[in-house]
C-alpha cells in the first residue's frame, strides 16, 4: 500500500512540476532576436483590461493583487506619464513643470504630489537648473515629514484611545 501512495505522489509531483515549468517557459517574455526588429517608435500603451485570469502578471491572485503601487498605469499617474511622453516626443519638455506645478496645486493625494514632485525635480535638473530641482525635492522633503509626524501623531493618540477604553473595561 504504501508503495502505491509513493509512486501516486511522485507522478502527481513530476506532473506538477513539468506543468509549473511549461508555464513559466510560455509566460517567459520573448526577447527580440535581432537589432532589426527594434523600432524608434514607443511601444503603444497597453489597453487595460481584465486582471483575474491566469495569463496576468499577478499569477492569478484576482485583480485586487495590482491594487497597490503597480496599478499606477491608470488614473492620474498613468496620465502624466501619457502626458509626459507627449510633450517629450514633441519637444516641448519645457512645458513640463507647468504642467507638474499645475498638478501639484490641484492634487492632494500624497503618491500623486510624490510623484510630481519627483518628475518636477527631474524636469528643473534637465537644463542644468540643480539649485531648483533641490528647491523642490526639499519642498517634497519638508511635505513628507509633515505627513508623517501627522501620521505618527494620529498613531499614538489611536494607541492612548485603545489603551483607555482596555483599562475602562
Amino acid at each position: 500500500m504504501q508503495r502505491k501512495t509513493l509512486l501516486a505522489s511522485a507522478a502527481s509531483l513530476l506532473l506538477a512540476g513539468s506543468a509549473a515549468f511549461a508555464y513559466a517557459q510560455d509566460a517567459a517574455p520573448q526577447a527580440p532576436t535581432t537589432p532589426s526588429t527594434r523600432t524608434s517608435q514607443p511601444a503603444p500603451p497597453q489597453q487595460p483590461g481584465p486582471k483575474w485570469g491566469h495569463g496576468d502578471r499577478d499569477h492569478g491572485r484576482g485583480g485586487w493583487a495590482r491594487h497597490g503601487r503597480d496599478g499606477h498605469r491608470n488614473g492620474v499617474i498613468g496620465d502624466l506619464r501619457t502626458l509626459e511622453r507627449l510633450y517629450v516626443n514633441s519637444g516641448r519638455s519645457k512645458e513640463l513643470p507647468a504642467l507638474y506645478n499645475e498638478v501639484l496645486a490641484k492634487s492632494q493625494n500624497p503618491m500623486v504630489r510624490d510623484y510630481a514632485y519627483r518628475h518636477l525635480a527631474r524636469a528643473q535638473m534637465q537644463p542644468q537648473n540643480v539649485d531648483a530641482a533641490i528647491a523642490t525635492m526639499r519642498k517634497s522633503l519638508d511635505e513628507s515629514l509633515a505627513q508623517d509626524t501627522k501620521r505618527h501623531q494620529e498613531m499614538e493618540a489611536f494607541k492612548q484611545r485603545m489603551q483607555q477604553r482596555a483599562s475602562a473595561k
